[in-house]
């Protein structure tokens, strides 16, 4: 329990109350520009220029700022609630570039200099691997499916998460708070969650204003420390300040500058155990126990089972992380196009004890496998430039060209095995050590896509891409260097027709392409993993329902050449190694249904279905030995729905009352490619939502929230044989399985409050 931590942030929050309201709506962030469009039409940028979201040939789910906001849709990895085509593999040190996935398909891996298949872009430039985790004043969230790399370039093989911030407002001061206030243990809570968020918009001029935000987001679990009785602090804390600036009536600046830093004691959320074999088991290579790792739990107060949390450790271990940088965006109208520059540089470091570092967490356990403390450091460069026509030509276009330079540096890394018989006495089993890596990855892409108007109602689009990709590792120990040049064309094809003046509908095709890798492992030569290569398929009809609400129906299908793929298993020692590898074959095919915006003034509803069978090749055979071919791919569900809404009722003159639902069903999902049954999880609801009441000028909420009703142990990551597969004297094979959990794994109970002045 965190009382005092809690009655803080209240505090904070509500000292913010004296300051004066930010207003909605009151105009569109510069970037967007200016098109004709009523109220209710739903603005989005998925082409680089600001289009209603219904005359747009790729399917998309939208997330407002309302919506982001009553779904609690607090980090990145909360973006998989709002559509049901994107999924967050938030295992730690391995969401390369956000670790989504989108129609089953995405990157998962260790690989350093990987690249990945969704990527993330936040005010139109691109995160590379320098991750973003919280999301805190934004305007606007759009998934988009299927590659995207005509526009948003070689780390869109699959899709991309498009996020907008809220720009500044020029003429008015202006400033809000709003809070998620949650204690273990209160109200059914399972863990601790205090979230306070702050912006202050500041006029400068009548055509400059600067608008500055920020976030602390304090958790208390969800893994606790039998031997403490703790639960693990997770603290992560951001600002962004942004300066929006129009000299003149035709140029336009954006100077936007972030800072996120992220604490996490014994490894955050990691690997606990939920199944562990009995007595008399022979530890792989490194000899036998007779009391098995179920006494060995029991002996510190950790029972092995579905949704177990709890680990036993000794140790005191803080990770520390940091992203950080900048972006200055100059736009210039001159007619008829406009010239648009995006020049920005990221940071991120991570140092001290992560995730990995005391794998097992189990100190009376006989193997014990370590990592030393880590030193990592990434810097990424981008700049772009576009020269866009304006919107309603009879041939509008985008052409431009891209540069970024991506690197990384890592100090040598260590992982020990042990083997401890009795306390105090430690006998060396295996110490192996990676080397001192330089990881560069330098890219140059030019690029163009027009729509042509052929009438008023059909519409053809043409894209193109040539990419080239320099991907370089140098290895200190032996100064030696492996590269991979690649040089690829990226394009798309279409055609859109409107039906009515409400309904669309588009069919196109598309090639996609995502950078290779250059796997390290411990011990041998660095190999190369292929370019991802995508084709995809894919049609499509948008309607907009009732003045306002969007439907969106699409059906797909895409085979991927060489697709990226991560197979973990556990050696003799209990080391878990991970091979990063092609897989030639792998396709997704199905269909997508969404719904999202405004049904009537008073119902909000969101809500979507999809149905992709994402599968291995034919006789691809699993990390078990077993054929798996043309079986679900790890990590994607087949059947995925998602709902969320909010209804409204005035409550006298001057109140209204709501009522908000955030739901999410999924199919069995399957977390490793084989056919273990227990390290798959079984079709599952999380239900969730808000009760509240709110001035009806929006100024002031209070409501009470759950996520996770019925506390369902949903996993993020799960992994068999861990530490080891058990064999009985008797002959039998007892798996051991450890899981990982998040947030999204437990039930959460609290308060939200929400002021604006």
């Amino acid at each position: 329990m965190n009382i005092r931590k809690v009655a803080l942030l209240s505090g904070i929050a509500l000292s913010t109350l004296s300051a004066p309201a930010i207003a909605q709506g009151a105009g569109a962030p510069a970037e967007e520009g200016t098109i004709a469009a009523s109220s209710s039409d739903i603005i989005v940028t998925a082409q680089r220029r600001a289009e209603k979201v219904t005359e747009v040939p790729i399917s998309i789910t939208v997330a407002s700022a309302a919506q982001l906001e009553r779904q609690q849709v607090n980090t990145v990895n909360d973006l998989a609630r709002i559509a049901p085509s994107l999924e967050i593999q938030s295992a730690p040190g391995q969401n390369t570039g956000g670790g989504g996935s989108i129609r089953g398909i995405g990157t998962l891996t260790f690989s350093p200099g990987a690249v990945a298949s969704v990527g993330v872009v936040v005010d139109q430039v691109s995160q590379g691997n320098a991750n973003i985790s919280d999301l805190f004043d934004i305007a606007r969230v759009e998934v988009l499916k299927g590659p995207q790399g005509t526009l948003f370039g070689l780390t869109t093989s699959a899709g991309v998460i498009n996020i907008t911030t809220n720009a500044p407002e020029f003429g008015e001061f202006s400033a809000r708070a709003r809070t998620e206030l949650s204690n273990a243990g209160t109200a059914g809570a399972k863990y601790g969650n205090q979230v306070v968020q702050g912006v202050i918009n500041v006029p400068l001029a009548s055509n400059a204003a600067a608008r500055i935000s920020g976030v602390a987001n304090l958790r208390q679990g969800v893994n606790r420390n039998a031997t403490t009785g703790d639960y693990n602090d997770n603290d992560r804390y951001g600002v962004r300040g942004r300066l929006l600036w129009e000299p003149t009536d035709r140029l336009t600046v954006n100077l936007i500058g972030d800072y996120a830093q992220t604490r996490s004691e014994n490894g955050g959320d990691f690997f606990t155990f939920v199944k562990t074999s009995g007595p008399g088991s022979f530890l792989g290579g490194a000899g036998f126990d007779a009391v098995g790792i179920t006494g060995r739990l029991a002996s510190c107060g950790v029972t092995a089972r579905e949704g177990n949390r709890d680990y036993c450790s000794d140790n005191a271990q803080v990770g520390k992380s940091r992203s950080y940088g900048g972006s200055l965006q100059v736009d210039y109208a001159a007619d008829p196009f406009t010239l648009t520059s995006i020049t920005s540089l990221r940071k991120a470091d991570e140092t001290g004890y992560g995730a990995a570092s005391d794998v097992f967490r189990g100190s009376p356990l006989e193997l014990q496998v370590a990592n030393d403390p880590v030193d990592r450091d990434l810097s990424l460069f981008t700049q772009e430039f576009r020269v866009s026509s304006a919107s309603g030509s009879p041939i509008e276009y985008t052409v431009g060209a891209f540069y970024s330079n991506q690197k990384q540096t890592r100090i040598p890394e260590t992982v020990r095995v042990t083997l401890v018989p009795v306390p105090g006495v430690v006998i060396p089993i295996v110490t192996s050590t990676t080397p001192a890596l330089t990881i560069r990855d330098e890219s140059l892409a030019f690029f163009g896509q027009a729509t042509a108007h052929v009438t008023d109602s059909f519409r053809l689009i043409g894209g193109v891409r040539y990419t080239t990709d320099r991907l370089s590792v140098n290895t200190a120990s032996s100064n030696s260097e492996t590269v991979l040049d690649v040089a690829k064309w990226s394009w798309r094809l279409g055609a859109q027709y409107d039906l009515a003046p409400t309904m669309m509908t588009y069919a196109t095709v598309s090639r996609g392409f995502k950078g290779g890798q250059i796997a390290v492992p411990a011990v041998g030569d660095p190999s190369v993993v292929q370019p991802e290569i995508p084709t995809s398929y894919e049609a499509g009809l948008k309607a907009t329902l009732f003045g306002g609400w969007v439907a969106d129906l699409s059906v797909f299908y895409m085979k991927i050449q060489n697709f990226q793929a991560q197979q973990c298993t556990v050696d003799g020692n209990g080391i878990i190694s991970c091979i990063q590898t092609n897989i030639d074959g792998v396709k997704t095919r199905g269909a997508e249904l969404n719904f999202f915006g405004k049904v009537s003034e008073n119902l909000s509803l969101n809500t979507g279905f999809i149905y992709a069978k994402a599968t291995y090749p034919g006789g691809f055979l699993g990390t078990d030995g077993t054929n798996i071919g043309g079986t679900q791919l790890a990590n994607a569900p087949r059947y995925k729905f998602t709902l969320s809404g909010e209804y409204q009722v005035p409550v006298g003159e001057n109140f209204a009352g709501f009522l908000s639902v955030d739901t999410v069903w999924k199919s069995r999902v399957r977390y490793e490619a084989n056919s273990v049954a227990d390290t798959t999880f079984r079709p599952h609801w999380l239900v969730g939502g808000r009760v509240g009441v709110r001035t009806q000028d929006e100024r002031y909420t209070v409501s009470v929230f759950v996520r996770n009703l019925f506390n369902v142990h949903e996993p993020s990551l799960m992994q068999s044989d861990f530490p080891y597969s058990s064999t009985t004297p008797g002959g039998a094979v007892e798996g051991n399985i450890g899981a990982i959990y998040g947030s999204q794994s437990f039930r959460n109970v609290g308060i939200s409050l929400d002021a604006r002045f």
